[in-house]
């Protein structure tokens, strides 16, 4: 479960790293030197790269580091991490009783991560936390652009045949932007983006004059990703000419 407390745990570790010589001085109830214990699982959401149904496969996250804050209110600090083993399991030992948040790092595909909470009250004995849910892949936190094309075929000037568009390339770029950041393959009338972050985007695809053979851009209009793990198929059909 990915809670809204997503700021709170990264700024509780930073400031959690910079009270961490003050710690003895802290007057709270949670925190190490009890009798208790907190253990949990850890699993690893997969994204996959040229999936195009966004399919994914969950597995146990082993040998990915947990970390736990002591507290739960704008007094909690950073207070330990641990190891999950190969099964994604963690435990926490000696603590006292009171309210923590444990929590793990989804790795986005840009590099960032994303910080995936768990608010937890522990009491005597050994406490369970809810499962950890962590995501990662090539796919994670983006979505897909897809368009189809026809082409009218031309010999020396002279209509030749129509169908689908196949052979020619497509640009993408963001609005606003002059270069274009990948073009891909129009395949059997079909070309996909994949990996696409929110924004917005422009599409252009290749048409070649039937006289004098000279390839222009057809651009389409703005394409805005809002949402994630979508995808986005353009309205219509783009329409290109070839000589062949």
């Amino acid at each position: 479960m990915e809670s809204n407390g997503l700021n709170y745990c990264v700024s509780a570790v930073v400031c959690g790293a910079l009270a961490l010589p003050l710690l003895t001085a802290c007057n709270k109830d949670e925190g190490l030197g009890g009798s208790s214990s907190l253990e949990g699982m850890v699993y690893n959401v997969i994204h996959y790269d040229d999936d195009f149904s966004y399919s994914t496969d969950t597995v146990p996250a082993g040998k990915t580091d947990v970390y736990l804050v002591f507290g739960d209110d704008e007094d909690a600090y950073f207070g330990d991490d641990i190891e999950t083993d190969k099964n994604g399991y963690y435990r926490f030992d000696y603590l006292r009783k009171g309210n923590y948040v444990v929590y793990a790092y989804s790795d986005l595909p840009d590099g960032r991560r994303q910080a995936v909470t768990q608010n937890v009250r522990v009491g005597s004995g050994t406490g369970t936390a809810a499962p950890l849910y962590i995501h990662s892949g090539k796919a994670y936190g983006t979505a897909i652009i897809k368009g189809y094309v026809e082409a009218t075929y031309y010999h020396n000037g002279v209509y030749r045949d129509f169908g689908t568009g196949t052979g020619m390339r497509a640009y993408i770029r963001r609005a606003g932007v002059e270069g274009f950041f990948d073009d891909a393959r129009v395949s059997d009338g079909i070309f996909v983006f994949q990996k696409l972050t929110p924004g917005e985007y422009e599409i252009a695809i290749e048409s070649e004059d039937p006289d004098t053979e000279k390839i222009t851009l057809i651009y389409t209009a703005p394409i805005k990703i809002t949402d994630t793990e979508k995808i986005y198929v353009i309205e219509g059909v783009i329409s290109v000419t070839v000589s062949v």
